[in-house]
């Protein structure tokens, strides 16, 4: 099926209205690269909205930083969303002003944020604070501004894409507001960029996503902070009766379904002052689940989470003492059905559904997990300086309880080098409800764990240049994959209905070297540059396999430069290289007959050794011209972009024919350069 991932980027057209004027450009355009103490690298907002090719997305431009890539499925879409170092994309932990979303990539691609209220990000890669837990793969902490920091101002935006409004008031002295809701447009002109003939949209691709937040300032110290955020997104797909998905697998007739939303409400005390700063906050989070694709699984959840979590930094003389924890109570309840055939595709290709017995499964979960923490940063000596801290987590769904600490050593070599060194154990929950349901889950399933070791050097060049080296490794134990002996694989199979569906069994490693070279704002540009060199393999011991892994993408270079040519025009590029995608081939096929028919029902293809080939290397080329002026008395700003300028055709998969004689090729989009242009009025 044809990925409708990247309609996120299509030919925006968008116009907004807003009562403030731009940031100046100096303040808009700077990258911060703080891996020294902040384990990670923090990026104001505003330094990637005019990245070319993220269609003014910030979060999208987290392709463009080591270490991420955003691979599509194996399956070819719909989301792509970010893997970092080698960690799978469902390993990392998304948290927006220190709460937890519901989801934060659309169906389309894109974030379910709205950029005027992005603050900046932040991206950690590995062994990081121990406040931060459940995560095996990276952490993306998103900052939300304060209501009323940019004053009254109304904001209408209209597009092609998107279209939606921005409302910010300030009350007082101690109140503001602001209220964001955004719809999208694509299901309007979908297709019109499906090549593919053999399906189409019962129900055309959409989402929506709002954000609101009061502040109420009690005192100099003291304020409150009351925030809401949700999304939904739904998408129907009907396969052609006689196409080559339905004959391929007859159970597919009934067409793919997934609809996802999510409402949160949090309160939030936060108190700072010379002494100690603290942050407590209570957050409600609603989650409705609602995928199916065809026979083979459905799944619907209602999912109930209440999060408290404090946070409290003491500050002395020589060292800064940080303690604090969460609790949060999940419950599901849920309704399953489909064939019963337990498949993990990051370890496998799925065997054929037609074979295994349909199942129906109704139940509930209820699930305690908490953390708790303490992290000390200290000078040991006038040159060296350390974190050393550790987390306590556990979870009442098996009695699972583990320790994690975390340590860091920055040394200063000379008074422009610094050498740091980083160690930590992470552990991942079973996210995955329907690895956990009665019938097809395995409620035995304990957390994933990785052990996680980095040495790097941060090199000051120059006042505005900084070079960062890195060296990473992690491994990876316990990971959650399918037992062979619990797949149905011919008709005349029996499974023993005792036998364990998923496994902890699985493991993996990945290593590499990173370098981001960065350049902030002077001389009228800034820009960066970055290179990353991994190796990413899975181990599955049931199989005694060991194979690349699907994200194992060895080379990945990213260089972004933007240029002000004078106060009213700046242009800038971004330019992405990578390794070609795993994929497995197809060797041959075997048909398969029902009884009595001439013609075979469908065939069961042969494949050769997982992941073992890969398509050709992936390069492309974005362009963005930015021109402020005056339109109707109103200051303006006009941008111009260019995605995939050379046209470069990067294979995402090969769609096969019924007895997989032949295949086409399926791209990635944009296949073609791609305009895109955008418009600003400001009141």
């Amino acid at each position: 099926m044809k990925s409708i991932a990247p309609l996120a980027l299509c030919m925006a057209y968008s116009c907004c209205a807003s009562a403030n004027e731009n940031i100046t450009q100096q303040e808009l355009e700077t990258i911060t690269v703080v891996a020294i103490k902040g384990n990670g690298i923090k990026i104001s907002s505003t330094a990637v909205v005019n990245l070319p090719g993220t269609a003014n997305d910030p979060i999208k431009g987290l392709e463009a930083l080591p270490g991420v890539i955003l691979a599509p499925s194996n399956s070819g879409g719909p989301i792509a969303e970010p893997a970092i170092r080698g960690s799978s994309s469902q390993d990392n932990l998304y948290l927006t002003d220190g709460l937890d979303m519901g989801y934060v990539f659309h169906n389309d691609g894109a974030s379910v944020y709205n950029p005027l209220l992005i603050e900046s990000f932040e991206l950690k890669t590995a062994a990081w604070q121990p406040n931060l837990t459940n995560a095996n793969g990276g952490v993306i902490l998103t900052q939300l501004r304060d209501a009323g920091s940019l004053g009254n101002q109304t904001v209408l935006d209209l597009g092609l894409y998107r279209s939606g409004f921005l409302y910010e008031k300030v009350l007082s002295e101690s109140f503001a507001y602001y209220l964001s809701y955004r719809e999208s447009l694509v299901h309007i002109y979908v297709d019109n960029f499906i090549e593919d003939e053999e399906f189409s949209f019962a129900v055309p691709p959409r989402n929506r996503d709002y954000q609101a937040k009061f502040n109420w300032q009690l005192s100099d110290q003291d304020s409150l902070i009351f925030a809401a955020n949700g999304a939904k997104d739904y998408i129907e797909i009907a396969f052609d009766e006689n196409g080559r998905d339905i004959n391929k697998n007859p159970d597919l007739k009934s067409g793919e379904r997934y609809e996802n939303y999510y409402h949160s409400q949090a309160i939030s005390w936060q108190r700072y002052n010379q002494e100690y700063d603290s942050s407590n906050s209570i957050n409600f989070l609603q989650q409705k689940q609602q995928e199916r694709e065809g026979d083979i699984f459905s799944w619907q959840a209602d999912i109930a989470n209440i999060i408290i979590r404090s946070d409290t930094r003491y500050y002395a003389d020589n060292f800064t003492f940080a303690v604090g924890g969460l609790i949060k109570s999940t419950k599901i309840d849920y309704f399953n059905s489909g064939r019963l055939l337990p498949c993990n595709t990051e370890f496998e290709i799925c065997p054929v559904t037609y074979f295994s017995d349909k199942f129906s499964d109704q139940g509930d979960l209820s699930i305690v997990d908490y953390s708790f923490y303490s992290n000390i940063e200290s000078d040991l000596t006038p040159t060296i300086s350390s974190q050393l801290g550790a987390a306590f987590i556990g979870s009442d769904l098996n009695d699972e309880q583990y320790l994690e600490p975390r340590i860091r050593v920055l040394w200063q070599l000379y008074n422009n080098h610094q050498l740091h060194f980083a160690y930590g154990v992470h552990h991942t929950w079973v996210n995955d409800y329907r690895l956990l349901a009665n019938t097809l889950g395995n409620k035995k399933l304990h957390a994933s764990k990785s052990n996680q070791i980095v040495i790097g050097l941060n090199t000051t060049l120059s006042k505005n240049w900084q070079l960062t080296t890195e060296l990473y490794y992690k491994d990876f134990s316990d990971l959650v994959i399918a037992n062979p002996l619990a797949q149905k694989r011919n008709p005349h199979q029996i499974i023993n209905p005792s036998i364990e569906t998923y496994l902890n069994v699985a493991s993996g490693d990945s290593y590499g070297a990173e370098l981001m070279l960065n350049k902030s704002f002077s001389e009228d540009w800034l820009g960066w540059l970055s290179i990353a060199f991994s190796k990413t393999e899975r181990d599955n011991p049931l199989i005694d396999k060991k194979f690349n892994s699907e994200f194992d993408l060895p080379w990945v270079v990213n260089l972004v430069l933007n240029y002000q040519i004078n106060q009213q025009w700046s242009a800038g590029f971004k330019w992405r290289f990578q390794s070609g995608r795993r994929y497995t081939a197809v060797n041959s096929a075997t048909p398969y007959y029902e009884q009595d028919q001439q013609d075979p029902l469908f065939y069961i293809p042969e494949y050769d050794s997982f992941n073992a080939s890969s398509v050709k290397n992936y390069h492309r080329l974005d362009l963005r011209i930015d021109y402020k002026t005056q339109l109707m008395g109103l200051d303006s700003s006009i941008y111009f972009e260019l995605m995939n300028v050379y046209a470069f055709k990067a294979i995402q998969e090969f769609e096969y024919n019924k007895d997989y004689s032949s295949y086409e090729k399926d791209y990635q989009f944009p296949d073609m350069p791609l305009p895109s242009v955008g418009m600003t009025l400001n009141f």
